[in-house]
């Protein structure tokens, strides 16, 4: 089982706030001040250099830590030097504020992606019930989360990312 950890910077709608739900099914425990994340963990950045990655579970073992802030105010996203960060690949987000826009996803998308990512499934399970675009998440983004997957490292889930955003890009230019 994972750790899955939230800091949250409480700028959004706390009755839409999918971290506060994570907490309150008990799927995440919250880090009120950052230097209650534990060091090593993985924590899912927009501004990581390197991909999430199958590779990244033993890292992901000691936490996976979300950063719960909107996406109007992503530059007051913390820098922690002693936590490994990682971006999220390309995927389309099924919450109710952002369906169908890439990347942006809500906090509780952005742990179910890793946690299948990661290979995870059983855990994820758990999300499935809990919200309900849950499941049209993950069949909007099935088999990409499952290319991601099966990757072997960072370096090959960009790879397919990249592979993906020209097919869509190649038939766009066609039309």
């Amino acid at each position: 089982m994972i750790p899955v950890i939230v800091h949250d910077k409480c700028q959004c709608d706390p009755k839409k706030c999918t971290a506060k739900r994570m907490i309150k099914f008990g799927l995440a425990k919250e880090a009120k001040t950052l230097s209650q994340i534990p060091s090593g963990s993985i924590v899912l950045s927009p501004f990581a250099e390197k991909a999430l990655s199958p590779a990244d579970l033993a890292y992901a073992r000691k936490g996976l830590v979300v950063m719960d802030l909107t996406w109007t105010n992503i530059d007051e996203f913390p820098k922690l030097k002693r936590c490994n960060e990682r971006a999220l690949p390309y995927l389309l987000a099924a919450n109710p504020i952002n369906w169908g826009r890439p990347s942006e996803l809500n906090s509780a998308e952005a742990i179910l992606a890793s946690l299948l990512i990661l290979g995870q499934k059983e855990q994820a399970q758990e999300y499935m019930g809990r919200f309900n675009w849950a499941p049209e998440f993950v069949r909007l983004n099935g088999e990409l989360l499952e290319d991601y997957a099966s990757a072997k490292d960072s370096t090959e889930v960009v790879r397919i990312q990249n592979e993906y955003i020209q097919a869509i890009i190649g038939d766009s230019d066609r039309q």
